[in-house]
């Protein structure tokens, strides 16, 4: 129907991509015709065969506005009858919508009998006209608590109207009373259960009380109540990753991106609902599409990153963690982690460095102390390396591998006996580290207590896969003893095993056994 903008004005509030709540563009209207929100499903009077409350004003312009035919509304009004009273002005404006002369002589004819069989109004009795045009001009104003007390009288004498349920809603959620505003949209439903907005409002007041459960109903009528609504997919599709559905979350974020190919949302939460579900693949396309759609959505940026990494490109999974960190300083997990992905990629100097601007900020973050050893061992840079492992097994002396680390670290800088106390209470904590134990083997082996040494060392070296190294050590033991030839049979399978990976060694293996052959011949 055409002019029906004249009419009323129905202000549809509906959801924004952030969950707050916008109002679409309001119609225009005159202070005599005033409804404050109308879905674009009106709530029409039931249609039964007993006779129902008389037809307000304010559904006849719902109707209307929806296009439902006047013959229709003529049926209803003739069955009901109204509870409204022509004005000029009233007939005008419906005249210039286009309304049909027939509608307009019978609304006339029933408001005026409604008119006279109506008895005068009680004192203190409520102004319903009044209250909405206050409720909407405070909404308008964003005066939330003044809208309330309005609404509040209008429902309290009228509780019919689906839309005063609506704005109350929508005004306690401005007001930050949730309970409040979930039982006005409940109520909005149960009157107009076709009303998309309340679904979709109801549906995000849920998932921000963290009912995602709840919300699933709600938000699933939406998408069905109006399927080309792409946000009502993406709370949808929020939901139902909530829930731990993710097939179905990834399925709604898709039609939510198809229906809306600029809604950068859509592709950032469809990547992370790919990642999590390991589809690095799918996830980095998304990521890519929502840095396309709005390159200043920075989380997007990490995404990429992280898919990257997933696909072992750790080249640009640290170009774009380290775009990420240019706006996110203050994100300092991701600069440990940017840490981590250096120091795998042999970068120690830029290991070093990230790790040291993150110490500076936060130095108790877990595990920051190790990483600053590590990367000092590296670069071969002794001392610091023993500060930081110091400090690290102070903060967390559960862990068997930092003592190893810790050990080795003093082996190198020839502190026997401090390295052998990190090793031994590195095999307490974890009596299978055979790198803790070798460590210990060689320290007691370089402090000369050769009979302590032997048995740990002929303990490793039943292993499988013992290390060449475990034997060596193993022969210059005996060597020391003079058990001659056990310490010729360690230096050969050592030889054996070694194939030229620690020249020095052999060479000495070599020259020793030799000399234990010669003095065995005797």
């Amino acid at each position: 129907m055409r002019n029906l903008r004249s009419l009323a004005c129905i202000t549809i509030l509906i959801a924004s991509e952030s969950g707050a709540y916008l109002a679409a563009e309001p119609y225009c209207v005159p202070q005599h015709c005033v409804m404050l929100i109308a879905s674009s499903v009106p709530s029409l009077p039931a249609q039964n065969a007993e006779k129902e409350a008389p037809l307000s004003q304010e559904q006849a312009l719902a109707m209307l506005q929806a296009g439902v035919p006047s013959q229709k509304i003529e049926t209803i009004a003739r069955k009901d009858g109204v509870d409204f009273k022509m004005t000029p002005d009233l007939e005008r404006d419906l005249r210039k919508a286009g309304v049909s002369e027939s509608l307009i002589q019978l609304l006339k004819k029933l408001g005026n009998q409604a008119a006279a069989a109506k008895p005068s109004a009680p004192p203190g009795s409520a102004d319903i006209s009044g209250l909405l045009h206050t409720a909407q001009d405070a909404l308008a104003k964003k005066d939330y608590a003044e809208a309330v007390k309005a609404l509040k009288a209008v429902v309290a004498e009228q509780p019919g109207i689906p839309e005063a349920w609506f704005n109350l809603g929508y005004a306690y959620t401005a007001l930050h009373e949730p309970d409040d505003a979930e039982a006005a949209y409940q109520k909005t439903l149960e009157l107009a259960p076709g009303l998309f907005q309340a679904r979709l409002n109801l549906g995000i007041l849920l998932m921000e009380q963290k009912q995602p459960q709840a919300a699933l109903e709600h938000l699933q009528k939406a998408t069905t109540l109006r399927p080309e609504q792409a946000r009502a997919h993406l709370y949808y599709a929020r939901a139902l990753a909530e829930t731990n559905q993710p097939e179905a979350a990834i399925k709604e974020f898709q039609e939510a991106a198809r229906l809306d190919p600029r809604l950068a949302a859509a592709q950032y939460e469809l990547g992370q609902a790919e990642l999590e579900q390991k589809h690095p693949a799918e996830a980095l396309a998304a990521f890519q599409q929502a840095l396309a759609i709005d390159s200043t959505l920075t989380q997007a940026e990490l995404g990429v990153a992280l898919a990257a990494e997933a696909l072992n490109d750790p080249a640009q999974a640290a170009a774009h963690f380290e775009k990420y960190i240019a706006s996110r300083p203050d994100d300092l997990e991701t600069q440990f982690h940017l840490a981590r992905l250096y120091l795998q990629e042999n970068q120690n100097e830029k290991a070093r460095d990230t790790l040291l601007s993150v110490y500076r900020a936060k130095p108790d973050l877990p595990g920051l102390t190790a990483a600053l050893g590590d990367v000092y061992a590296r670069l071969k840079n002794l001392p610091e390396a023993e500060r930081y492992y110091q400090l690290a097994v102070n903060a967390q002396p559960g862990l068997a591998d930092l003592h190893r680390a810790y050990g080795e670290i003093l082996l190198k800088e020839q502190k026997f006996t401090e390295a052998q106390t990190q090793f031994v209470a590195a095999l307490k904590l974890d009596p299978r580290n055979r790198d803790a134990a070798i460590g210990l083997a060689s320290s007691l082996d370089l402090q000369k207590k050769y009979s302590d040494a032997i048995p740990l060392l002929e303990q490793l070296a039943k292993a499988p896969d013992a290390a060449p190294y475990v034997f060596f050590v193993l022969a210059t033991c005996y060597d020391h003893l003079m058990a001659r030839k056990e310490a010729l049979a360690n230096y050969e399978h050592f030889l054996q095993l070694s194939h030229g990976a620690a020249p020095d060694q052999e060479w000495q293996a070599t020259q020793r056994a030799k000399l234990l052959r010669r003095e065995l011949s005797k």
